[in-house]
């Protein structure tokens, strides 16, 4: 088994980083220390199961009878490496799998539904065949056209896959079709670690979504079912067959429609800190969540009961709780926001790991056409916003050549302002929006000036390679800097070359500030330049004021390209005429200072 998840995992971290697909894509990411991106075709190149499916959800909409064909979700969480970072709870029974379709639907799982049930419970399915009844013909004879050929007709329906398939529910309300995301949730990543000297007591607390808590001493009054369980701990293996009688746990919770929303979980935790996650679907739509059950037992002393969570039909007795203290209703629906997410500074391969995760996680994008089409597989065919760059001035400018100014600024201005409204709307609406930044979006990113006002701090930040790391690999590599090998370990100064500081700025930055530049020119350090291309006509006068003529200077034409990555050396006093001399003005970064070589 390992050596064939190995196989498939090189497999899939070169399609990875290969060139975009046109193909819809599944992302999984979250807890993972591989988020994967795949395609139908993908999922198809997996050992593959069957499982039947009686579409019918709880409000008796009936989407037919298929026999699908998929991959076990297990075989593809254990592909990613689900894996816990940081203090706290070690085990993996507290995490939830929340699962997203295009439409924004989703469903929350439990880590125990998947992985202590047999593989086949939950499965990504990529194909399907419709069971056809045999005596269609004599659906005439016993019914008119109008009732039975709508249920004939379903069996040819379109199936937008992935399609998610809980193979044990009851009802399919979970079996949500064209699924983009699958991410996995580290609940309370934040909490305390297991106690092992805490005591029992003699209740314990259920705390609803609203955070009203109730306290449960005794389980009197509640209906009591006998299960028996084979209690075998993937840690210390068959512990016996036990026999137990308990009020189940779907009884013990609140009525109301509450229980519909498929986006919540139970987390229990004992007294000593253990904790293990419930979805709602487990309890409530599958079976077998009616033989969940707490039981009481009396302790040693007088008024000491422990209240024990046991799950009988897991095949592992991993989430069975003892001294319950305390059964949480969390909802997992995250508040809709602004991801800025970086795709690196040049190549896709220079993309990370938790970008392609919070690409997932996005409802829409805004993005150049040519960012879209770069990164599609990752993007699953999700609807793009707007291109940042249509309401860069210039630009507009260059679009409208027969526009008087104050007609571009008008024009602009309104073209803006629906763009805006384009991110309210989806806000609004509950979608989330990723913004696709080059580089890192914290080094003099444009989104601040006009997103961050508008999105009220509902924006989270996905760092990545900026030019300046491409651009000292690339230096460091070619030699560029004198003494980048030649590290004395007694000295802290390691910085690109063997100076204490490097300093990043821009043209219009240093032009605000010539203290420090100056401080600059006489310390030696190394001063690297963003947007120097550009602003090439204010840079050059600034930088001869404090640094002599001959000064090494070297440019990185666009940093990170396997292809088009190139270093050009020149001195401060032939800077403006190479730079005019080449034809990109945009993709370059200036670096200046002592250390580096004039050869």
């Amino acid at each position: 088994m390992k050596s064939r998840l190995g196989i498939v995992f090189t497999v899939f971290l070169i399609t990875l980083i290969a060139a975009p697909a046109s193909s819809p894509a599944l992302t999984i990411g979250g807890a993972v220390r591989q988020p994967l991106n795949l395609g139908n075709d993908d999922l198809a190149r997996f050992d593959s199961v069957t499982v039947r499916l009686n579409d019918l959800t709880r409000d008796k909409h009936f989407k037919g009878v298929f026999m699908f064909r998929g991959v076990p979700l297990r075989d593809l969480l254990e592909l990613a490496a689900v894996a816990k970072d940081g203090p706290g709870f070690g085990k993996s029974t507290d995490l939830a799998i929340v699962v997203r379709n295009r439409e924004g639907k989703r469903t929350v799982l439990s880590w125990g539904e998947v992985f202590y049930k047999n593989p086949s419970n939950v499965v990504i399915a990529y194909a399907a065949t419709p069971v056809i009844p045999h005596h269609q013909d004599s659906c005439v004879k016993c019914h008119p056209t109008s009732l039975y050929q709508p249920v004939l007709d379903v069996l040819k329906r379109e199936i937008s896959y992935p399609k998610l398939i809980l193979s044990n529910d009851f009802y399919a309300d979970r079996c949500l079709e064209d699924i983009v995301s699958i991410e996995v949730i580290d609940i309370k990543a934040d909490s305390a670690k297991k106690n092992p000297e805490a005591s029992s007591t003699g209740s314990f607390t259920i705390t609803d979504i609203t955070g009203k808590s109730i306290e449960v001493s005794s389980l009197s009054g509640l209906s009591s079912i006998p299960v028996t369980f084979k209690e075998f701990g993937d840690g210390r293996g068959f512990h016996g067959v036990r026999h137990y009688s308990g009020a189940p746990l779907r009884d013990m919770l609140q009525k109301g429609d509450g229980l519909k929303e498929l986006d919540r979980v139970l987390l229990l935790t004992s007294k000593d800190g253990y904790r293990a996650a419930f979805s709602f679907g487990e309890v409530f739509l599958d079976p077998l969540g009616e033989r969940l059950v707490v039981t009481e037992e009396k302790g040693s002393s007088p008024g000491e009961k422990t209240f024990t969570l046991v799950p009988p039909d897991d095949l592992a007795a991993d989430r069975m709780l003892k001294t319950i203290d305390t059964i949480e209703i969390l909802s997992l629906k995250e508040e809709p926001k602004v991801y800025v997410i970086s795709t690196g500074c040049a190549d896709p391969n220079l993309i990370t790991l938790e970008a392609i995760s919070a690409m997932g996680k996005a409802d829409a994008f805004i993005a150049s056409k040519e960012t879209m089409e770069k990164f599609a597989r990752y993007l699953a065919g999700k609807p793009l916003l707007f291109d940042p760059m249509s309401n860069f001035e210039p630009r507009f400018r260059k679009i409208h050549p027969q526009l008087s100014p104050a007609e571009l600024k008008k024009k602009l201005e309104a073209q803006r302002a629906a763009d805006m409204k384009k991110i309210r709307d989806a806000l609004a609406a509950g979608k989330s929006i990723a913004l696709l930044d080059q580089g890192d979006p914290t080094v003099y990113g444009g989104w601040q000036h006009w997103i961050e006002p508008e999105v009220a701090g509902r924006f989270e930040v996905v760092t990545g390679i900026s030019a300046y790391n491409a651009a000292n690999a690339l230096f460091a590599n070619q030699k560029v800097f004198s003494g980048i090998s030649a590290f004395d370990k007694g000295k802290q100064d390691n910085l690109l070359c063997n100076k204490g500081s490097a300093i990043i700025s821009a043209p219009y930055s240093l032009a605000a500030n010539e203290g420090l530049l100056k401080a600059i020119a006489e310390s030696g350090d190394t001063l690297a330049i963003f947007m120097g291309l550009s602003d090439i006509g204010i840079l050059e006068p600034l930088l001869k004021k404090y640094y002599p003529p001959d000064s090494p200077v070297a440019i990185a034409y666009k940093a990170g390209s396997a292809k088009e990555a190139r270093l050009v050396r020149t001195t401060l006093g032939e800077l403006r005429r190479v730079v005019e001399a080449n034809n990109e003005k945009q993709a370059g970064m200036i670096y200046l200072g002592s250390c580096l070589s004039g050869k």
